[in-house]
């Protein structure tokens, strides 16, 4: 079974995390690198639940934005 091909590599995704917001990076990093679930980083970022994720998922949305921007050579700027 073959690998699924990334169109971007770990290096251009840790240096799109770290162009994220305090707030975005900090929820980023505890559910998608540290493994926590969103209960937990609510509680330890002292936000709500629904906080938590919604800012995972606008996380999500602007690091494939800056990726494409970026890094993208099939989209016309």
């Amino acid at each position: 079974e073959e690998e699924p091909e990334y169109p971007y590599t770990p290096a251009q995704i840790m240096e799109a995390i770290q162009s994220l917001t305090p707030a975005y990076k900090a929820v980023f990093n505890l559910y998608v690198l540290e493994e926590y679930p969103h209960k937990e980083i609510a509680e330890m970022l002292g936000i709500s639940l629904g906080t938590s994720k919604s800012n995972l998922l606008k996380a999500k949305l602007k690091l494939k934005k800056i990726l494409e921007k970026k890094y993208s050579t099939n989209t016309i700027h």
